[in-house]
């Protein structure tokens, strides 16, 4: 199943990438996350709570199965004003 991910801010710059597409395999979302990420969390450049993350553009907090064609995105804290 192939997967549109997106990054945005600091995610981009930790992974090096606005966009990938990857295939997930039916993955959650952690795994995805921990494995595109898995330098940056070892070297504690990130922590999982400094990566948020949606689904179909809905920002979600918790684990969830992976479909083909979904979006997903990677982002961190944005401030602005």
């Amino acid at each position: 199943m192939v997967t549109d991910v997106l990054f945005f801010g600091k995610m981009a710059d930790i992974v090096g990438s606005r966009s990938q597409r990857l295939d997930v395999g039916g993955e959650y979302l952690f795994t995805v996350r921990d494995r595109l990420f898995a330098d940056a969390l070892a070297a504690g450049r990130v922590t999982p709570s400094d990566i948020r993350m949606s689904v179909n553009r809905l920002v979600v907090t918790g684990d969830v199965a992976l479909n083909a064609n979904d979006e997903v995105a990677f982002f961190s804290l944005f401030s602005g004003g």
